[in-house]
């Protein structure tokens, strides 16, 4: 086999391996393959960090639900109690896993349950550039 041909193979093979994925990108489901593997790598990126609060960004609270705004007064985004405070806790010395004990035994639900809303709340938080990992 030609070398180049050889490596060719290798490079497609081992990226096949490497996808997180059980099924071999085809032309139809690409795009779903890559949302795939891009919230794979977000979600493991927001595992293994301490997310911190991006600076400007100022909390209040209003009737039933708090409001984060930036340093002009724009209103950014609505928080339920629950997303209030897994923004509380992203003050760089908690992980994830303390942020998931602390919502589990605040709100008295199950660990597996409260780490999913916790990722979740977390993942829609960086989208929206509010929060560093």
């Amino acid at each position: 086999m030609i070398k180049s041909k050889r490596n060719f193979m290798a490079a497609v093979f081992g990226t096949a391996v490497l996808l997180p994925t059980c099924k071999f990108p085809t032309p139809a489901n690409v795009y779903d393959h890559l949302k795939f593997c891009w919230n794979w790598y977000e979600t493991k990126e927001i595992l293994n960090a301490t997310p911190v609060r991006k600076n400007g960004i100022a909390s209040r609270e209003e009737a039933s639900f708090t409001v984060l705004s930036d340093s002009r007064r724009q209103d950014l985004i609505r928080l339920n109690p629950a997303a209030a405070r897994i923004w509380d806790l992203c003050d760089g010395r908690n992980g994830v896993y303390a942020m998931v004990r602390t919502m589990a035994k605040d709100y008295d639900v199950s660990s597996g349950t409260c780490a999913a809303d916790v990722i979740l709340t977390l993942t829609a938080f960086k989208r929206r550039d509010l929060i560093s990992c």
